[in-house]
């Protein structure tokens, strides 16, 4: 029977040991993570006060829990669902309007460039008349050019028609958004529109600008040509005469 109850203590006293050794390592971590000085006493009680749980509770920070708010249904009606879906197809439609119009200023502005460089062409072509292998060079950047100036004619011609379609697009996109009662959608797609108008308007005008010099130019190389043939033509008469 006392041997029993030596045991029974034994174990009691073993067990109160390791529990003080887990509480003071655990302690020493607590101390250590809130910037007190590590070299703190060993507890030497078996278990801790209502006081002490208290205050190791209170270092622990709080992180308050985000909850997530379900929708309220009340709200989805048709009315709502109608207007959110009209702004979404705006906002798509002013996406696809201004890539469409980024694509159609850099060929316009790639158009102009092939003009202006043919034009060069052709002013160079008048200084060398009468060199033959200097024409003949000229002569052979000039058709160049013009076969490539053909290919931007057919690319914006091609765009143009996209360019049409999707400014069609973004009309009725507005106009359902403003039956619909989303009334910023609308003005943000009349705004975008008459946006990319003007944008365009300034690189067309630049093109047109060059067309209109090359076309000039042309008119005043045919003439010259035509000037030279005939001089050529009553020099050779006058020398068989």
């Amino acid at each position: 029977m006392m041997l029993s109850r030596c045991l029974h203590c034994f174990r009691r006293q073993q067990s109160c040991t390791q529990l003080k050794n887990v509480v003071s390592t655990s302690m020493k971590s607590v101390f250590r993570g809130s910037g007190i000085c590590a070299s703190v006493g060993v507890w030497t009680g078996c278990s801790l006060s209502i006081l002490q749980l208290a205050r190791l509770k209170a270092a622990e920070p709080v992180y308050p829990t985000a909850k997530l708010q379900p929708p309220d249904p009340s709200t989805l009606t048709h009315e709502y669902l109608m207007r959110s879906a009209a702004a979404l197809t705006v906002d798509s439609a002013i996406t696809l309007l201004s890539q469409t119009t980024l694509a159609t200023i850099h060929l316009e502005q790639e158009y102009a460039k092939i003009v202006s460089t043919l034009t060069s062409l052709l002013e160079y072509e008048t200084l060398v008349l009468g060199n033959a292998p200097e024409e003949e060079r000229v002569a052979q950047l000039i058709i160049q050019q013009r076969v490539e100036l053909e290919d931007k004619r057919r690319q914006l011609q091609n765009i143009e028609v996209a360019l049409l379609a999707v400014q069609h697009l973004i009309e009725s996109a507005a106009e359902a958004a403003y039956q619909t009662g989303a009334e910023a959608a609308t003005v943000a797609a009349q705004e975008r529109l008459q946006l990319a108008q003007n944008q365009l308007e300034l690189v067309r005008t630049e093109s047109r600008q060059a067309d209109s010099r090359l076309n000039q130019l042309q008119t005043q190389t045919i003439h010259k040509v035509g000037e030279m043939i005939k001089e050529a033509e009553e020099s050779s008469n006058e020398t068989q005469s």
